[in-house]
């Protein structure tokens, strides 16, 4: 059973990039950019626009780049994760949201020069995002508190040495 342990974080990993590049792909297919296609009352919109820098939009116009970069990231969560021996849920959690996550976006700065972003938040100001982006935040929040709060190596983020 033991070998079967990260299955889940596996179907996690890829639901996210399956359903990111499904709806990334009916957006491309189905509407013009800045098009609204939907909202959620009070909530979000759903707008499509055209990103060509990263997080919020900096770095605009590099995404030859950026795609390398997301490739290149992708590739060392690759192998961290499968280096790491011991993998506790929560980091594996966060593995599982941050590769499918780089590389929805790297999939689409390779294939069509832009990310596609298409949420929009409507009670505060911020920049529009996907799917993918959403997974690279989760991962993120819980590789911090991976690291601060269950990592071996450290106590708390002190050294145990």
């Amino acid at each position: 059973m033991k070998k079967y342990k990260y299955v889940p974080f596996y179907l996690i990993a890829a639901a996210v990039f399956i359903s990111d590049l499904a709806v990334k792909r009916y957006i491309l297919s189905s509407f013009e950019t800045g098009d609204v296609f939907g909202e959620i009352p009070f909530v979000a919109d759903f707008i499509y626009v055209r990103n060509t820098g990263a997080a919020f939009s900096i770095l605009s116009g590099n995404t030859a780049v950026l795609g390398i970069v997301s490739i290149a990231f992708c590739i060392a969560v690759a192998i961290y994760w499968f280096r790491k021996k011991d993998k506790h849920p929560l980091l594996a959690l966060a593995l599982a949201l941050l590769f499918p996550g780089a590389l929805g976006n790297a999939v689409d700065r390779i294939a069509y020069g832009f990310v596609v972003d298409f949420i929009s938040v409507k009670w505060f100001e911020f920049p529009v995002f996907n799917i993918a982006d959403t997974a690279i935040v989760a991962g993120v929040v819980a590789a911090v508190l991976y690291f601060l709060f269950f990592d071996k190596g450290t106590d708390n983020g002190r050294n145990n040495s």
